[in-house]
């Protein structure tokens, strides 16, 4: 009797024992190869490369340790296993994800502004093959995650303004590429969240088959603001229409508010004209500027000649020509730098027949008198960072220059004169308010510009700005109160809007004045009236953050914080706004782009922040 069963088992399990002691003691390097018979004969063939070796049991081990030291293949392997792109650097993962670094990548080349066949140029291909030899993506790839960032933004924004606290400033422009064939509308919203910081979002880059068509234009704003539900968040819409004149932005905003449940009434709608009809006059003298600077830039003749005029009028002391720099980032740029070249310009028409493009004096004349004009807007244009606080002085300046230059014979003074009339009408009011908002400014700022633009007048027109900062406090303090009212304090008061008819603003006060029927607690009044009546702050030219005296103080004036969260981030300037779009759409590596490509881009690249170092 066998203690342990079966005997033949006990023998197979010798036999399997053995075996197994065969297999643990035999070398390791045989995991590198593999052993097979050829032509009668054993071989050893690396795993990790073509080589064949001879494996035969008495040539040994040694042959292939020497190979498996010094085999290319084994090496690139062992290099390769040590190349690992993280998933989550936060989570230290060490596994490679290509989802995550294709997305990553598509950030990088969003926010950077890359061309997107960048991932087709050679020279990158070898890079990324460097860092991580299993990464290989397509510009289709790219495209294809640009819209799914886009997407995942898009939510993450509609929720963040779902539970914002404060209203939305929109400004719509209107971009045309560099070919003129594309049009864009842009519409973007300026706020001030809970944080008290200044932000711009982009909320959408729409095409137009037609730049005057306001029925289109005005259905995409609607639709848009619907699409984002912030119809009753809307504080006030700017247009830009320097593309579109006055008729057209009354089309546009009679379209917005025709229907109450897409964009509610009680907001301030203002458009830009003032800058771009002034210079719309001058274009025929900007046209001979432009071409007489490009002449003494761009020609041989042109340069030498220049030379020789610089030397004959010994300009400044006798300055060399590359001391003279021309600017053609703008019309404006263009204006000046002509301006201070203008004794040289016109002693080369004496001396150089070739020239023929100078400006007549007249014409001459009419330059300094628009840069006059335009002198107190050179700190507003491309300043993204002036409070609208400010804006109001700054018009009541521009006011002066053309109470002055309407004494001279310039048409196209009378015109401006006649275009600020109409925008200071439209939007004065919206921005009195937000000067009161400025501690170091107040009342006292608005009674001091209105003394200037009203003259006589100014005192009772004074009285019924009070009267419009009053009702609009009340309709805050309402709201704070969960109070309501028989009708909108500014449903029916308008006078800062677009379209303001026949009425006069007396006439529209008049309207409204009846509609205030509710409470005047004195709590109310006294929120008001206190930080009116407290000293203003110096003006010492040092910088002021206005946005973080009003979080300090929004304990203390709860109502008045939330009217000037809401009215100083009124904007000022669309142009700023818009520069960085208007690069992208006429960068040359994105024309052949679809406009919903195009949307994604721009708008992602807006949307994503910048990652902290």
């Amino acid at each position: 009797i066998f203690p342990n069963g079966d005997p033949e088992i006990v023998k197979a399990n010798k036999e399997e024992s053995s075996k197994a002691t065969q297999r643990e003691l035999r070398s390791k390097v045989w995991d590198h190869f593999d052993r097979f018979e050829e032509d009668e004969k054993q071989v050893a063939k690396c795993k990790h490369c073509p080589k064949v070796l001879t494996g035969s049991s008495k040539s040994g081990t040694t042959h292939l340790n020497n190979h498996s030291k010094v085999c290319p293949g084994k090496k690139k392997q062992n290099q390769e296993s040590q190349l690992i792109l993280p998933v989550d650097t936060n989570e230290g993962s060490l596994r490679f994800d290509k989802k995550r670094s294709l997305m990553d990548l598509a950030k990088m080349m969003i926010k950077l502004q890359c061309p997107l066949d960048m991932a087709e140029q050679e020279t990158f291909k070898i890079f990324v093959k460097g860092l991580q030899p299993m990464f290989e993506f397509q510009s289709k790839d790219i495209l294809s995650y640009i819209h799914r960032i886009y997407d995942e933004e898009k939510e993450k924004l509609q929720l963040y303004f779902d539970k914002l606290a404060s209203k939305f400033n929109l400004t719509v422009s209107l971009l045309k590429n560099n070919s003129g064939k594309t049009i864009y509308c842009c519409l973007i919203s300026h706020f001030i969240d809970d944080g008290w910081e200044l932000k711009r979002k982009i909320l959408a880059l729409k095409t137009l088959e037609h730049i005057n068509d306001t029925k289109a234009l005005g259905e995409i704003i609607r639709s848009l603001v619907l699409e984002w539900n912030i119809s009753k968040k809307v504080c006030s819409i700017t247009v830009d229409n320097s593309f579109l004149n006055d008729s057209m932005v009354d089309q546009i905003k009679e379209i917005c508010l025709s229907d109450q449940g897409s964009v509610s009434s009680d907001h301030w709608f203002i458009s830009f004209t003032l800058l771009e009809d002034g210079v719309r006059e001058m274009d025929g003298i900007l046209f001979k500027l432009r071409k007489s600077i490009e002449y003494v830039t761009e020609t041989r003749h042109g340069k030498l000649k220049f030379q020789e005029a610089v030397d004959q009028v010994k300009l400044q002391g006798g300055k060399l020509w590359d001391d003279l720099s021309f600017r053609f980032e703008s019309d404006f740029d263009i204006l000046d730098s002509a301006l201070r070249s203008r004794e040289i310009f016109c002693k080369q028409e004496q001396i150089d027949d070739n020239f023929k493009l100078n400006p007549t004096m007249e014409e001459w004349e009419n330059a300094v008198a628009l840069q006059s004009c335009l002198k107190c807007f050179d700190d507003i244009k491309g300043t993204q960072c002036l409070p609208v606080s400010l804006y109001l002085p700054k018009l009541c300046d521009t006011y002066k220059k053309f109470l002055q230059l309407e004494k001279s014979s310039h048409s196209f003074v009378t015109l401006m004169k006649r275009k600020f009339d109409r925008y200071w009408s439209l939007c004065n009011l919206a921005l009195a308010v937000a000067s009161v908002f400025d501690p170091r400014l107040k009342f006292k700022i608005v009674e001091l510009s209105y003394r200037v633009i009203y003259g006589h007048d100014s005192k009772m027109r004074l009285n019924m700005f009070h009267k419009v900062l009053r009702d609009v406090y009340y309709e805050y303090a309402s709201e704070a109160k969960n109070l309501t009212s028989s009708a909108s304090v500014l449903d029916d008061f308008n006078c800062s809007t677009i379209g303001l008819g026949n009425d006069s603003i007396l006439d529209s006060l008049s309207k409204f004045a009846s509609a205030s029927n509710f409470n005047e607690e004195a709590s109310w009044k006294l929120e008001l009236e206190l930080y009116l009546d407290e000293p203003l702050l110096p003006m010492d030219g040092a910088f002021f953050d206005i946005l973080g005296w009003w979080c300090d103080k929004s304990q203390r004036f709860p109502i008045l914080a939330k009217m000037a969260q809401d009215f100083l981030a009124i904007p000022v300037s669309i142009s700023t706004s818009c520069s960085n779009i208007s690069a992208m759409i006429n960068n040359p590596a994105y024309s052949s782009l679809n406009p919903e490509s195009m949307e994604a881009l721009v708008c992602s690249e807006n949307w994503l922040e910048t990652p902290k170092e």
